[in-house]
């Protein structure tokens, strides 16, 4: 069985119904995952503990919701300082070479508001060219990113009817990416 490694890069995963319900998921798959909660770790992580939990992975998962159109500053700090040149590429940089690389990644909007003609203006995909880009220049295999989409959840505001139905999106999106992870 692999040993996957997720990466939460949610800054205030306390708040967030979608992506501790996904993360809540994962952890209850019986496969073996090591969750790395970046939101209780903090802004001044050990990068050589992190160094050796991408190591000891088999596979790596970032899950995340989607900011401004990329990720939140807390996961690109930690891909900058964790995936540095001679770890993660460049002259002895290896460590990731041949992993397997997942995006479980959440959003606000609907998901016909990412489209050309949506107001996102964009297809979700277009968002995601840096993980792309990342994957082929460290080694990594990426797979098709998962996508929650219409996460807005706002307590006192959304209704009991809302939190069901992204509940249960969160938890459908979940098992999709388990099913994904067995295979590998």
């Amino acid at each position: 069985m692999a040993k996957i490694l997720v990466i939460s890069g949610h800054p205030h995963l306390d708040q967030s119904l979608a992506n501790q319900t996904i993360l809540t998921e994962l952890k209850n798959s019986g496969l073996d995952i090591t969750i790395e909660d970046l939101s209780e770790i903090g802004w001044d992580f050990d990068i050589e503990a992190e160094r050796k939990a991408v190591v000891d992975a088999d596979t790596l998962v970032f899950e995340f919701p989607l900011y401004w159109y990329s990720y939140p500053a807390l996961l690109k700090k930690w891909v900058e300082e964790v995936l540095a040149h001679g770890f993660a590429y460049g002259t002895g940089g290896t460590a990731l070479q041949g992993k397997d690389f997942f995006i479980s990644s959440t959003t606000g909007g609907p998901e016909e508001s990412y489209s050309h003609e949506g107001p996102q203006n964009h297809p979700i995909s277009e968002f995601f060219f840096n993980f792309d880009q990342l994957a082929t220049f460290t080694g990594m295999k990426k797979h098709e990113p998962i996508i929650t989409y219409g996460c807005m959840y706002v307590p006192g505001l959304s209704t009991e009817e809302d939190k069901q139905k992204i509940v249960n999106n969160c938890k459908a999106s979940a098992q999709k990416l388990i099913e994904e992870l067995k295979k590998i």
